[in-house]
């Protein structure tokens, strides 16, 4: 028999990354460091396995969910390999009873994180926190996050988003008083209301975003009546209306296949651009 001396895979470098893939998204917590030590190619396979978690209640895990994790496993995580959690989170959604300050230790463990989706516990000693980050696309309560201060537009963690969610439902003389600095962001090209609708505001934001490419209002509800949306939602081909039933799920998707509220609203836009549908129409995501 011959002597193979070669330890290279046999398999196609792409071909290995979607096995490994396929695993890392079956595989249940205590799996994961069996999966990086059988993998000879460590650099391609760890930032897979460690990518993307969602933090949340125990009702919400299950070995058929396995982005899932609760507040004590992900704690466990943090503490026990602090340099993967540092060097490889990318995305994160938070919605889970932590102390703040708790949270906000194993928020500044993951310092690479691009996309965060935290929805409560916050208080202004996140800010430098999340300033540290690379931050992409940001879903957040920014009143909460800024206290008693005025959002500052000009902080550095909205340098460099080009995505942002608001958590947020201001009314209108505490937007022209405090929200205005949301059209000097320049890298912002897609904005995002969760349960608001509010006329005038959105109309502010269509007339005055300099680089706004889409706006998008988002309903937990099944059904909208067509009292809600918005006049701008059906004059302006860049305002899309969506109903998110479940946003772990979308975000979920987002993080797995690419296909979220985010890229559904975007395909909508161009198919309204288009007049494929009616001005009228809204989506269910």
């Amino acid at each position: 028999m011959a002597n193979v001396q070669s330890t290279d895979p046999k398999l196609p470098v792409e071909l290995e990354r979607e096995a490994f893939m396929l695993a890392a998204y079956n595989a249940q917590i205590r799996d994961i460091p069996s999966l990086i030590h059988v993998a000879r190619r460590l650099c391609r396979v760890t930032p897979i396995l460690y990518r993307s978690f969602a933090i949340c209640h125990s009702n919400f895990v299950g070995d058929s969910l396995p982005l899932r994790r609760t507040p004590a496993e992900f704690a466990s995580m943090v503490f026990s390999s602090p340099f993967i959690i540092a060097q490889h989170i990318r995305d994160l959604w938070i919605n889970a009873p932590v102390e703040s300050t708790r949270l906000r230790q194993l928020i500044a463990a993951c310092s690479r994180i691009e996309t965060l989706d935290i929805s409560n516990n916050l208080v202004p000693g996140f800010l430098p926190v999340l300033a540290r980050m690379p931050l992409r696309r940001l879903s957040i309560h920014l009143d909460l996050l800024f206290g008693a201060l005025k959002i500052d537009f000009g902080h550095p963690i909205f340098s460099r988003l080009t995505h942002l969610s608001v958590l947020d439902c201001p009314v209108w003389e505490v937007w022209e008083e405090s929200w205005t600095g949301l059209f000097e962001l320049s890298c912002l090209t897609h904005l995002a209301f969760q349960n608001f609708f509010s006329g005038p505001i959105v109309g502010d934001v269509l007339a005055q975003s300099r680089n706004l490419r889409l706006l998008v209002l988002t309903s937990s509800h099944d059904i909208l009546e067509h009292g809600d949306i918005v006049p701008f939602a059906t004059h302006d081909v860049r305002c899309v209306v969506i109903v998110v039933k479940n946003s772990l799920k979308d975000w979920e998707a987002g993080v797995v296949d690419r296909v979220d509220y985010w890229t559904k609203a975007e395909e909508f836009s161009k198919k309204r651009r288009t007049g494929e549908v009616e001005a009228a129409a809204y989506i269910v995501a």
